[in-house]
């Protein structure tokens, strides 16, 4: 088995590249960093010759980013994302696609796959507009493609300015930890090791289906500072202050995984506290590296 990941060399693609080889499977990485570029249809079309299944990871994933530069964001990811599509359907290569929890929008009960779409930022209007397009593709055109909406991925490699890395930044160096609103904002966080085995799970999902990765536990924004302040010994003072104007975030959110539980086998296995310190002992290593 041959396996094309766009964006490989990103927190997510990098680390499914890494588990796909340690099954034995021969992996085509395909990212800038690599002088490839989705945008570059011929570059794209020969490596999906080349492959049984590719994995689409290559994005713009910054919701916060988005709400300052919509335009860029929908841009890049809508025709990036047509593009794999589109070599994938003329080829007839299976497509897994990784779309996001943050189409959904708020919710303070578990969140089915049947919620109604409500995206809150440019960001996630892209990826629900991919999400769908996949779905077309599988209507129109038969194509074999599986949807999976991933819950707040977390863990080794993730971009240092997301909330966890923040978090630990400051906790380490006692400095006060910044928390915005009353700290009660919710997420469903998913360890990146679970993440990736339901990605390759994924190959057995019908056709067009699209399935959550997610625990079903709520987490609150103080809790997450409060945990990585004890697995670090810190002192830290937590600090609660405004959203930014332009927020465009979510406030409460949850996932069900019951319909990945029934058709692919899948369920989540790292609890957050063991998912924190796997991810606390790589930025430690990290920050040594500074």
């Amino acid at each position: 088995m041959i396996a094309l990941v766009t964006g490989d060399t990103g927190f997510i693609g990098s680390n499914m590249r890494d588990f796909l080889i340690e099954k034995n499977i021969e992996v085509i990485g395909f990212s800038r960093r690599r002088g490839l570029d989705i945008f570059n249809t011929d570059q794209l079309r020969k490596a999906v010759k080349k492959c049984d299944i590719v994995y689409h990871f290559a994005a713009e994933a910054k919701p916060g980013e988005s709400v300052l530069n919509p335009v860029h964001t929908v841009e890049v990811n809508l025709k990036g994302s047509l593009n794999v599509l589109e070599a994938c359907r003329k080829i007839g290569v299976p497509l897994v696609y990784p779309s996001s929890c943050e189409i959904y929008g708020d919710s303070k009960v578990p969140i089915k796959e049947d919620f109604p779409i409500n995206p809150p930022n440019p960001y996630a209007a892209s990826k629900a507009a991919i999400d769908r397009l996949c779905y077309t593709y599988y209507r129109c055109y038969g194509l074999d493609v599986k949807i999976l909406r991933l819950f707040n991925p977390y863990g080794p490699r993730q971009q240092l300015n997301k909330i966890m890395p923040t978090f630990y930044f400051k906790a380490v160096k006692n400095e006060p930890i910044t928390v915005y609103g009353d700290g009660t904002d919710t997420r469903d966080y998913v360890y990146i090791e679970d993440i990736v085995k339901g990605l390759w799970l994924a190959r057995r999902l019908p056709a067009g289906e699209a399935v959550n990765l997610a625990t079903g536990k709520a987490t609150t924004n103080l809790e997450v500072a409060q945990l990585i302040k004890e697995i670090v010994g810190s002192k830290s003072e937590i600090i609660f202050v405004d959203y930014p104007k332009a927020f465009g975030g979510i406030k409460n959110q949850v996932g069900s995984y019951e319909k990945a539980k029934h058709l692919i086998g899948w369920k989540p296995e790292t609890s957050l506290r063991e998912g924190l310190k796997k991810t606390i002992e790589w930025l430690s290593r990290i920050d040594l590296e500074k």
